[in-house]
């Protein structure tokens, strides 16, 4: 499984709206993500006008902030149903293979596109994952994938989706010939997609463990290679939050909103979580908001452990921690935890944190200069860490400027940052944007970017960097989709 995301999370504002004019050629309103609720009756899950939303920050979904981005020019045309469309960002894992969702247009389908899980093998194969396909165990087909997903070395996929949950479903009135129609009612599931099929995990309307409340949303969800299952689940009467556990087919309650923090602290767990994905050890790492305060803290088989906490020294000389943003840590299968805080103190500012078995230790920190440019960082989000230490990262600088880099043995090394031409792209296209990167343990990293091109507008594609330290581009938009 790759040490990466975030799944803080993606998930963030990925794209706005004039991107999304160039993937599918129609203007439409953000939307958030939101847990579904049992008793909530939806539409079909539809393919998005446009990118999700920020999300609040009740939300255990790492943001982005909003960026400026170039209005595709008129004559690009829409991607055809055999090419790939928009994307949500790619997950490695250890073994080189690489997981993306990607939509498209589909005529036929009454929203008239669809969306497909998409798993490229390290030696380029392909394995598809359609809606409509049918878990083991339910009888309904998926659809509406979560933006939040994981891949580990076993090749599981492991994701949320919706389904027709058939026992819910109202019929009309039959003594008022102006009831409305029956209207189908959606569930959610977590799925596994592995070598052996599809199966259903966890349902929405399940009941919590050793609680009298039922599941009313899940997210952040991962699987490791030990088959061990972690999410954050929702649940209602009474409502909370709490991270989980599957494992050998039972449920397990780590921690929920309202439970003491321990580790020799007060206060209480909120509902505010943002988890890692779960590691070969079984192993989460998360902030969690306590109060006023966050903290974060990493789920190991003998418990919940406090990292670092509002208010605890900083290794910045003369500095306490003062928060740290809402953002999701990153956890590599070694044990290993890398974070964003930050500190007061005369020199106040933002850094980028490790934590392993030692003291903490400072990856980078505002004001740090930026290469051999004139450039300081001012903050970092989206980290990843894998077992060797390497932590990718995305840095802001400069204004605007923001950049994806690696930090590794040999110092910081940019990866690709804003304005810089893109690999194999025409002189004209640059880089605009980023979303969360993802790394696994052969150090290779990959990332979905936006593209400005002030010739034929707007476009998106996803990068890799190999282990050798080359940028090339993976798929982009209007590519040939593999069948």
């Amino acid at each position: 499984m790759g040490s990466n995301q975030r799944h803080t999370f993606f998930v963030f504002a990925l794209v706005s709206l004039s991107a999304l004019l160039a993937v599918f050629g129609v203007s439409a309103q953000k939307k958030s993500e939101p847990a579904a609720s049992q008793k909530e009756t939806q539409k079909p899950a539809q393919q998005p006008k446009s990118q999700p939303a920020q999300q609040s920050e009740d939300d255990p979904i790492a943001i982005t902030e909003r960026v400026i981005v170039e209005k595709p020019a008129a004559s690009q045309a829409a991607p055809s149903s055999d090419e790939f469309g928009n994307f949500r960002p790619p997950v490695i894992n250890h073994k080189g293979e690489i997981a993306f969702i990607s939509w498209f247009s589909s005529p036929k389908s009454p929203e008239g596109f669809g969306q497909s899980f998409f798993v490229r093998g390290a030696d380029g194969s392909w394995r598809i994952t359609r809606q409509g396909e049918k878990a083991a165990n339910l009888p309904k087909g998926i659809y509406g994938f979560s933006s939040l997903y994981s891949l580990n070395d076993n090749g599981d996929l492991t994701f949320t989706a919706s389904f027709e949950d058939e026992s819910s479903k109202e019929a009309p009135d039959s003594n008022d010939p102006l009831a409305a129609p029956s209207q189908r009612r959606l569930n959610k599931s977590i799925y596994v997609k592995s070598s052996s099929g599809l199966t259903s995990l966890l349902k929405l309307g399940e009941e919590v463990p050793a609680m009298p409340s039922h599941f009313s949303g899940f997210s952040n969800v991962s699987t490791n290679s030990q088959g061990v299952t972690a999410f954050i689940g929702m649940y209602s009467d009474p409502d909370g939050k709490g991270l989980f556990l599957i494992e050998g087919g039972k449920l397990r309650l780590i921690c929920r909103s309202g439970q003491p923090i321990g580790n020799g602290e007060e206060g209480t767990f909120s509902e505010h979580y943002y988890p890692t994905q779960i590691n070969k050890r079984g192993e989460v790492a998360f902030l969690a908001r306590i109060g006023d305060k966050s903290g974060i803290f990493i789920s190991r088989p003998k418990g919940v452990e406090l990292l670092t906490i509002t208010g605890k020294p900083s290794p910045i000389k003369g500095s306490n921690f003062i928060g740290f943003g809402n953002r999701t840590p990153a956890l590599s299968d070694s044990g290993e935890v890398a974070f964003v805080g930050f500190y007061g103190g005369d020199n106040h500012g933002r850094a980028l944190f490790t934590k392993g078995d030692g003291p903490i230790k400072i990856v980078a920190k505002s004001g740090d200069q930026v290469g051999d440019t004139n450039n300081a960082f001012t903050d970092f989000e989206f980290p990843a860490i894998n077992s060797r230490g390497d932590v990718v990262f995305l840095g802001k600088f400069g204004g605007r400027n923001q950049g994806l880099f690696i930090k590794t043995a040999k110092g910081i090394e940019k990866i690709a940052a804003v304005d810089q031409g893109v690999p194999g792209g025409p002189p004209e296209a640059t880089f605009n944007a980023f979303t969360p990167p993802s790394l696994n343990d052969r150090g290779e990293v990959v990332f979905w970017a936006q593209i400005r091109n002030p010739k034929s507008g707007a476009s998106l594609a996803i990068f890799i960097r190999d282990v050798n330290g080359n940028l090339k581009t993976l798929v982009k938009r209007g590519d040939k989709m593999p069948k």
